[in-house]
């Protein structure tokens, strides 16, 4: 029988290889209309806090996924969307984004930057709530991942990179709905209503629930997001908010494969106020935001009172952004405030008391400087960030980005710039039996360099570049013996870390080389590797050498017939200290001209087995669903 059961399993498999294969030599007979992927790159704008700049003239290596990209992605959440971008390490603890981490260019999750339109999502008790973003995917216009120092756009914890989700007032009057369940009791459905007009108006309700793919992995989320615009004769008022709710079952989610009865309530919410006037030459946009988090961390699902966490985090924050054409170029000014507090408690063996994060508080301020111009052909960008935090004073974080275009579709680029990222309240404070935080810690500093080529025409996207990161005082938890049996996990600097890296990607639609009957219409490809250096080799190292050494991601996008499409995603990771594996994903989708749209997805579907941070991922999980859009005059 154990036999029988490995044959079946091993021929299940064959079988899935060989009808892939074989579907993707079947030519099809029918047209399609161009693609235009590379084309929409071309004129697509990014959305910086102050000055914007197409993406054909960026001197930066950016990832842009459009909505159409986000439409055609075999993925239910925004942490599975990201996992198919190059260069960004997305590490899930659970499935549709209960719970992630995300990582760029070999960083730690403390050191990418979330923004919604440029509002900043961080959490000053710790960088594990960075994805509780409190939208969902048919909220996105785009997605912008910027790689490398972030810090003279956006301001500290832009450390290795910065992920800025952009959300537009749709241009329609239209009521959409969505609907999809799947495998492990999935089930999930959105609403979405859009009111354009001088007082435009757009909001959505999403609900995803699963039974699990294991036990206590069950998860219950919802969002709704709004957003506004009012067109006054001075400018423009805007107006965003966010909620979202994540209930959870967290089997060996933290500290110990074997404390499978976790269990986790995660509530953010945002909301920002902001006005835009714009004139011939000048803009500026005032805002204000706030953002708060509630973490409630039970050790045993059944029994709170055994061991619970209790903790609410507080970001308050105003800004003033602006742009001025002149002469000399374009510049951009800017000037932000921002409040972090938390308070927190904890029960122990059913005593209530304030935990050892409780009562911290801190204040930043940020001033932003930044021009760009042009010098003899050159396209150069300077600027600075100049930083004042209540514990560390102040500091200054500079920047420079360089291109020349070498001929209409070719562009070389290089640029460098300081990063900063200030510890939480958690790497600072926090104490228990196996963890103690590190009040004396130090901001983490580091200068890094990048230089890529870049072309670009009507059937090919491809982009080279080699990046260098000299980095000091890098926070990480350490592993310190107390005895011969025991240790203990503590919050320190380290005094020096190299990487380095490369990325290649390239992006072909093959209907512009092949013509319209060609069986395929878009194949990418890209493969990053990284090399990290940690001096303090004979300590243990809880999250700096575990990035991604190795990351190849294939995907391929076939029209079948009709308004029928399959998109194929492979991704190869292999990660440092880990053995490597191979997740193929595949989404097929029809499309109706009405606005009607069904689709059937699988992830995993080689039923790998592997783990991301000590927690085992899901086999093969299949899941279908529909959509339809009531536009209205």
């Amino acid at each position: 029988m154990h036999c029988e059961r490995i044959i079946n399993k091993g021929s299940i498999q064959y079988l899935l290889w060989i009808g892939i294969l074989f579907y993707l030599l079947i030519p099809s007979a029918f047209g399609q209309e161009d693609s235009t992927r590379t084309l929409q790159l071309k004129d697509l704008i990014i959305h910086g806090n102050r000055l914007h700049t197409r993406f054909r003239e960026s001197s930066r290596n950016i990832s842009v996924i459009t909505k159409k990209d986000i439409r055609q992605l075999p993925a239910q959440s925004i942490p599975e969307i990201l996992s198919y971008v190059p260069g960004v390490d997305i590490r899930q603890r659970g499935p549709i984004g209960v719970q992630a981490d995300i990582g760029i260019r070999g960083g730690t999750f403390e050191q990418t930057l979330l923004l919604i339109n440029g509002i900043k999502l961080s959490d000053p008790q710790t960088g594990h709530h960075t994805m509780n973003v409190p939208i969902n995917m048919n909220n996105i216009d785009q997605i912008e991942v910027l790689k490398g120092p972030g810090a003279r756009i956006y301001g500290q914890n832009a450390f290795s990179g910065a992920v800025n989700f952009v959300t537009v007032l749709p241009e329609k009057k239209y009521t959409g709905l969505r609907l999809y369940g799947g495998q492990n009791g999935l089930f999930g459905g959105s609403v979405d209503v859009s009111f354009p007009g001088k007082f435009g108006n757009y909001i959505s309700v999403s609900r995803d629930v699963s039974d699990g793919y294991r036990h206590n992995t069950d998860f219950k989320i919802n969002n709704i997001f709004y957003q506004s615009e009012l067109n006054l004769q001075g400018g423009k008022l805007e107006i965003l908010g966010g909620y979202t709710d994540r209930k959870f079952g967290a089997n060996g989610f933290y500290a110990n494969p074997d404390y499978t009865e976790q269990y986790e309530k995660v509530t953010t919410s945002v909301i920002s106020v902001g006005f835009r006037k714009e004139t011939n030459n000048l803009s500026i946009t005032p805002r204000i935001y706030w953002r708060w988090n509630r973490d409630n961390y039970f050790f045993v699902r059944s029994e709170p009172e055994i061991y619970e966490n209790l903790h609410n985090t507080h970001v308050g924050a105003v800004e003033v952004n602006g742009a001025w054409i002149n002469s000399l170029g374009r510049s951009g000014f800017g000037v932000e405030y921002r409040y972090e507090s938390i308070l927190g408690d904890w029960v122990r063996n059913g005593e209530k008391t304030k935990s050892n994060l409780d009562g911290f508080s801190r204040d930043n301020i940020g001033i932003f400087l930044e021009h760009h111009f042009k010098f003899a052909k050159v396209d150069i960008s300077p600027g600075i960030y100049l930083n004042y935090f209540s514990e560390f004073g102040w500091n200054a974080f500079p920047g420079i980005d360089l291109g020349y275009n070498i001929s209409p579709n070719v562009r070389i680029y290089g640029n460098v710039g300081k990063s900063y990222r200030i510890p939480t309240f958690y790497d600072m404070y926090y104490q228990s039996p196996v963890e103690q935080g590190n009040p004396d810690l130090n901001p983490e500093e580091a200068i890094s360099y990048e230089s890529g080529l870049r072309y670009m025409n009507s059937w090919l996207h491809a982009e080279f570049n080699v990046f260098y990161q000299n980095a000091i005082q890098l926070i990480d938890w350490v592993a310190l013996p107390l005895s011969d049996s025991t240790y203990v996990w503590t919050a320190a600097n380290f005094s020096h870390v190299n990487r380095s890296g490369i990325e290649i990607a390239c992006d072909l639609e093959m209907k512009k080389i092949l013509g319209k009957q060609s069986p395929i219409s878009n194949i990418m490809i890209s493969y990053n590797y990284i090399d990290s250096d940690l001096q303090e080799r004979e300590l243990t190292s809880r999250y700096l050498l575990e990035n991604l050494k190795h990351q190849l991601i294939l995907g391929i996008n076939h029209k079948i017939v009709w308004e029928m499409y399959v998109d194929f995603k492979a991704r190869f990771n292999h990660r440092e200290g880990a053995s490597p594996y191979w997740v193929l994903d595949s989404r097929m989708l029809w499309k109706d001209p009405k606005g009607f749209i069904a689709f059937i997805e699988a992830t995993n579907l080689a039923d790998v087995q592997y783990s991301e941070v000590m927690t085992p991922m899901p086999g093969r999980w299949f899941r279908a669903g529909l959509s339809y859009q009531f536009d209205f005059k």
